[in-house]
């Protein structure tokens, strides 16, 4: 296995924390305080447009990441006019407490049961999340990059081994990046690039090679969700490589052989920054191909996939986050989603604008909050 044993890596930690029980958020977006006791069931929190239903989702995605969604910078999450943001989470079962307080002009300050932790990426795998919203369509619908971001995102969730190699291989692309442009404008002993190509060879196999390998996995979980679905297609997914390189050697052959491309282009040409992941809907790639329902239907069985593979590896279900799911999908895909979902036995926070877009069924199963203008009101 390219993969580590994530179940090794948990049973070291000799704990699991795999959902919340307590939410507090202080300052963060437009909640100035807000309190929520959550059901390790389904918690259906609904109200209008910009209210604040999907920070609430982003404050348990910050508790189980240390990251914002959506790309948002921290100080972008903090009340207009206050200089702290806090959010602060009590786990069921363990009682472990996490706190994150977003600052502005210095780093986020994280900490575990009251003790600071050296890095925000250091609550990976604390509390496991999957998370869909609309905006999630451009892992099929977006350019190459949106789709090499969710693959960095969800291996950086399972592994904090693929997370260090990310880390490692960006900081070198950038440096040689750097290296390229200033030797456009005159000579550089090559002697200066090789340091930085051998970190990019070596981090960047590990990168690709961990990807071909969970995309393997993914593949077979995301047609089998596919077709649970109903739609009556064949998904698939597949990793291209767009370079000859499938291993260190190759790699850094690939890297020394091209300097002289590179300088001209200014950036560089080999290495996992530049793969695709394609996705084909009856074999067809659905980026250009598919309907607007057909690429919301890959990107669910995707998430779907995900979910599965999280949960295989971990142990028990991570914790779902479904933000307005239900606005583009008709009645029946709803249900169908809905069991598939729930019948994973996990905790789920799920928004929507009005109860009735939930169905009596799941409103009767789930533990109803009403979020208005950054105050939440169990009902």
């Amino acid at each position: 296995m390219i993969l580590p044993n994530v179940k090794e890596e948990k049973a070291a930690e000799n704990v699991r924390r795999l959902w919340l029980e307590h939410l507090e958020l202080r300052d963060f977006r437009n909640y100035s305080s807000s309190t929520i006791e959550a059901s390790i069931g389904v918690n259906l929190v609904c109200g209008a447009n910009a209210q604040g239903k999907t920070s609430l989702l982003e404050a348990v995605s910050l508790l189980s990441t240390g990251r914002l969604l959506r790309g948002s910078k921290d100080v972008q999450a903090i009340c207009h006019g206050c200089e702290n943001a806090q959010v602060e989470g009590q786990l069921g079962e363990t009682g472990t407490a996490i706190a994150i307080a977003l600052r502005r002009g210095i780093r986020k300050k994280v900490e575990l049961n009251g003790m600071a932790l050296p890095r925000a990426a250091d609550l990976i795998g604390r509390l496991p999340t999957v998370s869909f919203s609309a905006s999630d369509l451009c892992i099929v619908a977006g350019d190459p990059s949106d789709r090499r971001q969710f693959l960095d995102w969800e291996l950086a969730q399972l592994f904090p081994a693929y997370l260090k190699n990310l880390t490692i291989y960006k900081r070198a692309v950038e440096h040689r990046n750097a290296l390229l442009r200033q030797a456009r404008e005159g000579y550089l002993d090559h002697d200066l690039f090789e340091s930085w190509e051998t970190h990019i060879a070596s981090s960047g196999w590990a990168l690709r090679s961990a990807r071909m390998e969970w995309i393997e996995v993914l593949d077979a979980d995301a047609r089998l969700a596919h077709s649970e679905l109903g739609c009556g297609e064949e998904l698939r997914l597949t990793y291209e490589v767009r370079d000859e390189g499938l291993d260190v050697t190759s790699i850094s052959r690939l890297l020394s052989e091209g300097r002289g491309s590179d300088i001209a282009r200014g950036s560089t040409g080999t290495g996992p920054h530049r793969d695709e992941l394609l996705v084909q809907v009856n074999g067809q790639e659905a980026r250009y191909f598919g309907s607007q329902g057909q690429q919301r239907t890959a990107v669910i069985a995707m998430k779907l996939a995900t979910l599965a593979s999280n949960e295989r590896l971990f142990g028990c279900p991570p914790v779902l986050l479904l933000d307005d799911v239900f606005s583009d999908l008709d009645q029946s895909r709803r249900l169908r989603l809905m069991e598939l979902t729930l019948g994973r036995g996990g905790q789920v926070f799920l928004t929507c604008t009005e109860t009735e877009q939930a169905g009596a069924d799941l409103v009767a199963r789930s533990k109803v909050f009403r979020v208005e203008s950054g105050k939440v009101v169990e009902q």
